[in-house]
């Protein structure tokens, strides 16, 4: 009879009284963000005046990069202006604590010492886990970031900034879910269940994905600042929970994120310049080695062969022109060109006599038996408006000048770069053509100059 007592208040106390159900424990639970990298925001040390090209600010660990887009905050009805940086200053010594971010632009509106300057860093985050049971339809997976909600566009060092994250950009794999976001959490209402052991994805700050893949990135949720030491991530929890139809936890789990100062880097890449001059044969065509460049097939005819530093015309006469050549070959890692210019010692002159050929700096036609002597380039790089083109006897043929020992002339230029032949075949490349003709009156001798080419680089 007692024991029939014990046992039936025993099955009583079940009734009552059932067996408490512990939550399980979500696997293999991560956030990846695109940038670990911390927002910046620093307080303005002085008042800024108009049209301010940079601001001194209070150095509190914050970074602002070339190229970061910021922001100047206002909190007494200032108009908030967007700046793009362009450097920043070395930091002072701790007494002073101020550094000075520059601007490439200037900013329009004035700010009054303690606004803000900040630059937002937005991320997505890609959360990963896997369910240990089943989730039903109806039921709820919940996402918490650490710290108190914020929805502003301002970095902050409280919680990650929502910044308007809303459902368009709220993307999931392997889960039907209609999205709420109340910062600092984002709800999953399931639309049907989600078996035990399965993979989901969450993107945050995604337009659009496939297969657990984001193919259109959008990232919103801005990086809270740096608090700690530099060098030294600062750690945010990151909380995990599902849930049954009434609100039953089901399974939790924590992740973390680490935020960190980038790593810059810097290398020197140093200036470079080659620039060479080679001589052609007798009898081979002034493009040789230009081919690409040059279009002139006309071939020297002097019976000598130049070199990089000698050039021999021949015997000149009234009944015909007497070409030789070179090629100069210029190369430079500058971004912006180069300029491949010549000086002379003077005319092509007789020495003894004083007589000289007939030239000029302005580059004109040359005519067989018409006392006249120059160069001309050749190539991809030179001015055909200015130097023609072609042979030295047809409609749109060649023009010849020479210079002065002040007055140099252009051969040839290029406005962007690097400059080198294996780029852009042909690029580089000038072949200089030397003519020469003359009348009956000018005086026998030997006549000669020197030509002294300069091939600058624009850095």
């Amino acid at each position: 009879m007692i024991k029939s007592l014990i046992l039936s208040l025993f099955f009583l106390f079940l009734l009552f009284f059932p067996k408490p159900v512990f939550a399980g424990t979500l696997s293999n639970v991560s956030d990846t963000i695109t940038t670990s990298r911390p927002s910046s925001s620093a307080s303005l040390a002085s008042d800024q005046p108009t049209n301010s090209t940079q601001a001194t600010i209070i150095d509190n660990g914050s970074i602002f990069l070339a190229s970061d887009s910021g922001t100047l905050i206002g909190d007494q009805g200032e108009v908030y202006n967007a700046v793009t940086i362009s450097s920043i200053s070395p930091q002072n010594t701790p007494s002073q604590n101020q550094r000075i971010v520059y601007f490439a632009q200037s900013a329009p509106n004035s700010h009054h010492k303690g606004d803000s300057l900040t630059v937002p860093i937005k991320a997505m985050h890609t959360i990963k886990f896997t369910t240990a049971t089943v989730i039903p339809s109806g039921g709820k997976i919940i996402i918490s970031f650490q710290g108190g909600a914020n929805t502003s566009a301002s970095p902050s060092a409280s919680t990650f900034a929502f910044n308007g994250l809303s459902e368009p950009v709220v993307k999931v794999n392997n889960a039907n879910c209609s999205f709420t976001v109340q910062s600092p959490s984002i709800t999953c209402t399931l639309s049907s269940q989600v078996l035990q052991n399965t993979t989901i994805t969450i993107f945050l700050g995604c337009s659009a994905q496939t297969a657990g893949f984001c193919n259109i990135q959008a990232p919103t949720l801005i990086n809270p600042t740096k608090t700690g030491v530099i060098g030294i991530s600062d750690i945010w929890s990151v909380s995990l929970t599902t849930q049954d139809t009434t609100g039953n936890i089901i399974d939790t789990a924590d992740t973390r994120v680490g935020i960190i100062e980038s790593v810059q880097l810097k290398a020197v890449i140093p200036p470079s310049l080659t620039f060479t001059i080679s001589g052609i044969n007798n009898n081979a065509p002034i493009n040789s080695g230009n081919t690409k460049g040059c279009t002139n097939t006309e071939s020297t005819n002097t019976g000598l062969s130049s070199t990089a530093t000698t050039l021999n015309l021949g015997s000149l006469s009234t009944g015909s022109i007497n070409i030789s050549a070179q090629l100069l070959t210029v190369t430079t890692n500058s971004q912006n060109g180069y300029v491949l210019s010549a000086t002379s010692s003077g005319h092509l002159t007789n020495l003894s006599s004083g007589a000289w050929l007939s030239d000029s700096t302005t580059p004109q036609s040359m005519t067989s038996g018409t006392t006249w002597f120059g160069i001309h380039p050749c190539g991809l790089d030179t001015d055909q408006s200015l130097w023609g083109s072609g042979q030295t006897g047809g409609g749109a043929g060649a023009k010849y000048s020479w210079p002065t020992k002040t007055g140099n002339i252009t051969l040839a230029s290029r406005s962007n770069g690097p400059i080198s032949s294996s780029l852009i075949e042909g690029e580089g490349l000038v072949s200089v053509e030397y003519a020469a003709t003359i009348d009956s009156s000018v005086p026998a001798g030997v006549y000669s100059s020197t030509i002294t080419y300069s091939a600058t680089p624009t850095f």
